[in-house]
């Protein structure tokens, strides 16, 4: 199954989620402690598992009839109903935006595309599936039928397919239905859904789907639980909706791929690992290394670019940088920022780790986006309102950042707490996640 590399604390066949974090490779039969998790799909192990309570979606109202409770219809739209030993819970598939996915999961559950077995078509995928991997308040995983890892062959089954990111889709409440995957563009036929808000894999998992009822089942689903797919076509739109081959192949041809993803390299397209020329750099290794922390940064900042066309970057110093050179206000930041193409627009975060030093650059078309309207000249000046907004987006970021570290600090056992570099990996998914909010078309 794929790591939930994506979905761990900070994407085989068939892949899975990551938490600030990436996925990962499809392991071989759950054992006693479980499978492998994606980088990106990892949870945080000393994370806090968060109320449903705190989220706003939740079940539509009920029509009482007497000692039963029925729930109105669903409206028009596609569905998946899961149905566990636990309660059914129902899925809305967002198949006007995120169509490529719900053609892969519609037409996997229903057995209208080829997965490589025999027949070709007319034997849904999803079947005989269980619930492999359950990680309470951060995903619950399923997709994979018992295959064998797949990941490293040529022809996986199914088969590997692009990313189908969606500004506006995020992981940002219980309940969220997004794809596993080992990386960019290696989707197939693993899922997730979430148990908590975990932004931190936005535009590393691509979100389909959000859960329309059952939420309150979620939390009750046990590891090796099985579970049942069956899609519901609710209207005229929804029963149209095509889940066939041919409509699968022109909608991933038509996809933007990683491989074309324009990059601040000389080649001018993305990396597939953090360096000097990657959206992501950490060369002195402040980061956590037992995930690769500073390659997930990397995937997310490069599929950002690759679907807003709005470039943001990252760069971590274990030193100031030199004196001469940083001896102007923001003479630094700006030659950096044109070196790395965001000088005009997008952004530029910089951290120097002497004096835990954090900073921002904001490219020149981009500051009405992220002030919130067009500056005047005196708003620009040093030290003026665009500075202070700047200085107080970071300090919410790094308050963000601090109070989960206290709360894994709170959780862990005195010979397993969190290390400084897990402090600094947190800090920087509050601050990527927060500024790709601020910066994301809308």
């Amino acid at each position: 199954m794929r790591r939930l590399s994506w979905l761990f604390a900070l994407t085989l066949g068939c892949t899975l989620v990551a938490s600030g974090d990436e996925p990962a490779k499809q392991p071989s039969p759950p054992n006693a402690e479980g499978l492998p998790l994606p980088d990106s799909l990892r949870p945080d192990p000393n994370a806090t598992p968060r109320s449903e309570a705190h989220y706003v979606i939740s079940d539509p109202p009920v029509i009482e009839t007497g000692p039963k409770r029925i729930a109105p219809p669903l409206p028009d739209g596609l569905y998946a109903e899961f149905t566990t030993p636990r309660g059914v819970v129902t899925a809305e598939l967002f198949y006007t935006q995120a169509t490529l996915m719900c053609v892969n999961f519609t037409g996997l559950a229903e057995g209208t595309l080829p997965d490589g077995r025999a027949p070709k078509v007319g034997r849904p995928f999803y079947s005989g599936l269980t619930w492999y991997r359950v990680v309470p308040g951060f995903v619950l995983q399923s997709g994979n039928p018992g295959l064998k890892d797949t990941d490293d062959e040529k022809e996986p089954i199914p088969y590997h397919f692009p990313d189908n990111f969606v500004p506006g889709l995020r992981h940002d409440a219980v309940g969220t239905l997004s794809m596993a995957n080992a990386g960019p563009d290696t989707n197939s036929c693993e899922f997730f859904l979430t148990l908590a808000d975990t932004s931190r894999l936005n535009y590393l998992h691509s979100v389909f789907g959000r859960v329309v009822r059952g939420l309150d089942v979620l939390p009750l689903i046990k590891q090796d639980d099985p579970v049942a797919i069956k899609i519901l076509r609710v209207g005229a739109a929804a029963q149209a909706f095509k889940a066939d081959e041919a409509t699968f192949k022109a909608l991933s041809a038509a996809a933007k791929k990683y491989a074309d993803a324009p990059g601040p390299g000389p080649a001018g397209r993305a990396s597939a690992t953090p360096g000097p020329t990657a959206h992501f750099d950490d060369p002195d290794r402040l980061l956590p290394q037992d995930v690769p922390r500073a390659k997930n940064f990397n995937f997310k900042l490069a599929n950002f670019e690759r679907v807003t066309g709005v470039r943001v970057v990252g760069r971590f110093f274990a030193t100031e940088p030199p004196a001469d050179e940083d001896k102007i206000p923001g003479a630094y930041m700006r030659a950096l920022a044109a070196k790395l193409g965001t000088a005009k627009r997008g952004a530029l975060v910089a951290y120097f780790a002497a004096e835990d030093d954090w900073r921002v650059w904001i490219g020149d078309e981009s500051t009405a986006t992220f002030f919130g309207r067009t500056p005047t000249p005196a708003d620009l000046a040093d030290g003026a309102a665009f500075h202070d907004v700047k200085e107080a987006f970071l300090a919410a970021a790094m308050k963000a950042g601090d109070a989960e570290f206290a709360r894994q600090q709170k959780n862990s056992p005195a010979d397993q707490q969190p290390t400084a570099a897990q402090h600094l990996k947190l800090r920087t998914d509050a601050l990527l996640d927060r500024l790709i909010l601020k910066l994301e078309p809308k």
